[in-house]
């Protein structure tokens, strides 16, 4: 089966989120190999586009068109993918834009002990009316190299360096770019089954761009220590987790703190699949211009699968914001729920493929301008030749 390109329809996240955020297909097969054509259109309808209490409207039409490749040689294998998008607006017809998103990944299998992995993805998407009521595009590329040793026995050595760099289309906003750089080490042992754990260990630093536009020094050095498992506790129930302490160590952001995740998988049947996710993080000050001291998330989800070519997806999410308070007032809380009563994928063929989805969101904050609801209904249309 081909793989497609895929618009992404919905994702389980926090309300107010990115207006086109990630979704990653589960278990997405092996696409085939040599030159494939992509192409996708996406229609959405936002009741509460401007996140105001006001609920102005908007309907956004988004089209991509890209191309694929993918070439196994002896024990390499190289795939590659871009794709250019165009972001229309019925309503504010000045947000208008172009993006372009990719990825790029080798991978190589010198012996059963001994592989590497470099790759790249690139993704860029407008900012959320939240955050930033203008006209900017946010762009993400992270960049990794590894090499593993051992990787297929019980125990294993995972060393190499990772990259991430966000970008900001708006000049007003371009103090906000940054470059993360890590090196990374760490000890994986598995056991007979397909279960996992892992102890790393990552040091680096962040650096803003333009940091003489800022009003404080927001650059840091730090390190992190992190556990991750998965873990096959019956054949239907898989729980999976990573637990993290950091210490940065900068002019602004000089702390510590952690962060968490954790999912448990349950096959209740074979057409019935459902996932419970927590997370925590204390994410660095000066990765947004409204970055929250504390983000908790809790979701649930359901997946039926329907029939071979249909599958249908609901569920749910609740969020806790803390931002920090004025001067020695209490920190500022506010509360997100997002639900989604409906998504559905039918696959056509190899070739095309159809999503639509609604969702429901909710969000309470002290601040009345921050404290709306409102629902959106998205569509779209996959292909690849």
């Amino acid at each position: 089966m081909k793989k497609v390109f895929w618009i992404p329809l919905v994702s389980f996240a926090t309300a107010g989120s990115s207006v086109f955020p990630s979704f990653a297909l589960a278990q997405a097969p092996q696409p085939d190999e040599g030159v494939r054509l992509l192409a996708g259109a996406q229609y959405q309808s936002d009741s509460n586009f401007s996140r105001t209490a006001d609920a102005e409207e908007e309907q956004i039409l988004r089209a991509a068109l890209g191309i694929g490749y993918s070439k196994s040689i002896s024990a390499q294998r190289i795939a590659l993918r871009f794709s250019a998008n165009q972001y229309r607006y019925e309503e504010r017809d000045f947000l208008n834009e172009n993006s372009w998103e990719g990825n790029a990944s080798w991978r190589s299998q010198f012996s059963n002990s001994v592989s590497t992995l470099i790759n790249y993805q690139r993704e860029e998407t407008p900012v959320d009316q939240l955050e930033f009521t203008g006209r900017d595009l946010v762009a993400r590329e992270n960049a990794n190299a590894q090499l593993s040793l051992g990787g297929n026995r019980w125990l294993g050595i995972i060393v190499g360096a990772h990259q991430l760099q966000q970008r900001h289309s708006n000049e007003d906003r371009r103090y906000l770019n940054f470059k993360d750089q890590d090196v990374f080490a760490e000890l994986r042992y598995r056991a007979a089954t397909s279960s996992w754990a892992s102890l790393r260990y990552r040091e680096g630093e962040r650096n803003y761009e333009l940091f003489e536009l800022l009003p404080k020094n927001l650059n840091f050095d730090y390190s992190q220590w992190e556990i991750e498992t998965a873990w096959q506790l019956t054949p239907k129930t898989e729980l999976s987790g990573l637990a993290g302490y950091f210490t940065r160590e900068g002019e602004s952001n000089n702390n510590e703190g952690a962060l968490a995740s954790m999912k448990l998988t349950w096959q209740a049947s074979p057409k019935l699949a459902t996932e419970i996710t927590y997370s925590f993080s204390q994410p660095a000050l000066g990765e947004s211009t409204d970055a929250p001291n504390e983000i908790g998330s809790a979701v649930l989800m359901f997946r039926w699968q329907w029939s071979s070519k249909i599958n249908v997806t609901a569920g749910g999410s609740y969020s806790k914001l803390e931002y920090p308070g004025a001067d020695d007032l209490l920190p500022r809380i506010e509360r997100n729920i997002s639900v989604t009563p409906l998504a559905i994928e039918w696959l056509f063929s190899d070739s095309l493929r159809f999503r639509f989805s609604s969702q429901w969101m909710e969000r309470h904050s002290p601040i009345f301008i921050r404290d709306y609801d409102g629902y959106i209904l998205t569509g779209g249309l996959a292909l690849a030749f």
